[in-house]
């Protein structure tokens, strides 16, 4: 999963529209739809979207290039992330809906699916599974790269 160059628009706190060019973007890699952004782009676009906004006018639009500081060392994808939005993806079901099953906050499920969320407990799973009528299956593999 790579990061793709994408222009988004972002309101300030003083109602000013900052229109980013150039923000790396987190795109699911079977629909192409966005995912989100990875943690250090977020906080630098609440950076330069602070920036852009403070000499502007109420109401005013400005655009602007993202520009990062130094690149982060990539984080690997979560498999079970990957896996919780495949899983969801083949039974129709929205982010919202299996919030509803499983009776907690669709922001919570956006946590799970983010392929930079490494946390995911096996009551979650079985949880998560139960809402689906599934299963839940765990392998152990060899590492790339290493003998069995």
């Amino acid at each position: 999963m790579s990061d793709t160059p994408r222009t988004h628009s972002f309101q300030s706190r003083r109602n000013v529209t900052v229109v980013l060019h150039d923000v790396p973007t987190t795109l699911d890699p079977e629909t192409g739809e966005v995912i989100g952004f990875r943690l250090d782009v977020s906080k630098t676009i609440a950076l330069l979207v602070q920036g852009a906004a403070r000499e502007q006018a109420d109401g005013a639009t400005v655009e602007r290039r993202y520009e990062a500081g130094p690149a982060p060392t990539p984080q690997t994808p979560d498999p079970v992330s990957l896996e919780l939005r495949r899983v969801l993806r083949e039974s129709g079901l929205s982010g919202a809906e299996i919030a509803a099953r499983l009776g907690i906050k669709p922001p919570l499920v956006s946590r799970w699916l983010s392929p930079n969320y490494h946390q995911h407990g096996m009551e979650t799973l079985r949880r998560i599974a139960d809402a689906l009528d599934m299963d839940v299956e765990v392998r152990l593999t060899p590492r790339a790269g290493k003998a069995s």
